[in-house]
């Protein structure tokens, strides 16, 4: 009897719910998940956050130069546990968009912490008030970094980066996971961070990657085509995905991460 005909077969004969649920897990031979998804794959309590912003057109200048005065002097500052990850400008995808990364390193406590502290000073009230007439739309994600994610070795300055932003279909984080952690043992000295969402747009999940040039990308990816692992990670991943973005973004000048 097939699986089809076993089911029907069952909800004929008014077979109840529990028993249904039990008879399917069995028959498919499926471990019932346990956890969070979140708690399986994230990587210690860091978090972080993920800030778009789209300038309007021709307020660019003005926008980074307002952002260099506040930005590192936040990052410096005993009273604010956030620090700044990074800040990049898109200069390939979507233009006049620029993404602000802060890392939490205790998670949510230093989130209240520091949302306290920006509470308390004036100069940021204004600041954003400033920032915001500059602004044609603006969101935020909160993310944590994926378990099986390299450590990142930040040895030299320059180069583009490239953000690559997957939306999930509800439900197959924990199957994504599972191939990419094979997968990324491949390119390991690209990859800069592996983030997914927590608040904000559901099913996210962000890849970063380095390389010093257009060129030395269009390297890195022909050579890790070359692998089958890489290409049965794609087979693999492709049908969970329900949309792609990608961005080629610069680091500012007063990044942390340049």
């Amino acid at each position: 009897m097939s699986i089809h005909r076993g089911v029907a077969k069952l909800l004929r004969t008014g077979v109840p719910k529990k028993g249904l649920s039990t008879f399917l897990d069995r028959l498919l031979d499926v471990e019932p998940v346990k956890n969070q998804h979140s708690k399986l794959l994230k990587k210690q309590d860091v978090i972080y956050s993920i800030e778009t912003q789209d300038v309007k057109p021709g307020y660019m200048s003005e926008y980074l130069s307002n952002a260099s005065h506040m930005l590192p002097e936040l990052h410096d500052s005993d009273k604010i546990p956030a620090q700044l990850y990074g800040q990049f400008v898109v200069e390939l995808g979507q233009l006049d968009r620029v993404y602000t990364i802060l890392k939490f390193g205790d998670g949510y406590k230093d989130m209240d912490l520091t949302a306290q502290g920006l509470e308390a000073l004036p100069m940021f009230e204004e600041y954003e008030r400033t920032q915001g007439k500059l602004l044609r739309k603006r969101e935020k994600q909160i993310c944590y970094e994926f378990s099986f994610w390299p450590q990142y070795n930040d040895d030299y300055d320059g180069g583009i980066f490239e953000l690559r932003t997957y939306s999930l279909k509800p439900g197959c984080l924990y199957e994504w996971g599972n191939h990419w952690a094979n997968a990324i043992k491949l390119r390991e000295k690209d990859a800069v961070m592996g983030l997914c969402s927590q608040i904000g747009d559901m099913y996210t999940v962000h890849h970063m990657w380095r390389y010093l040039n257009l060129e030395k990308r269009k390297t890195e990816r022909d050579l890790a085509w070359k692998t089958g692992d890489w290409g049965d990670c794609v087979i693999k991943t492709v049908p969970l995905i329900r949309s792609l973005n990608v961005n080629i973004l610069k680091a500012t000048d007063y990044s942390p991460l340049r």
